[in-house]
């Protein structure tokens, strides 16, 4: 074999370990993709089960916001001021 030959050898064996690597590559790739998309959905599922319990913590924070914790807390005040007097 001359050096010609020996240098298209060392081409195809390396174009093949190129194909081989990129494969391979392709195959984790999709491997991690599927990973991902299942991690996802299981976090989605997650969130969808404790929205009421955010729904509940919205809820209350509202109420203890709203008018009528004010009102109820300027009552407080005022007995507590007519008690200490």
């Amino acid at each position: 074999m001359d050096f010609y030959q020996w240098c298209v050898l060392v081409a195809v064996v390396a174009f093949v370990v190129l194909v081989v690597f990129a494969v391979r590559t392709f195959l984790q790739i999709t491997r991690t993709a599927e990973a991902v998309e299942y991690l996802a959905v299981s976090a989605a599922e997650n969130v969808d089960k404790t929205k009421s319990a955010f729904d509940l913590i919205d809820n209350v924070s509202t109420l203890l916001d709203s008018t009528f914790y004010k009102v109820m807390k300027v009552g407080l005040d005022l007995v507590r001021h007519y008690r200490n007097r």
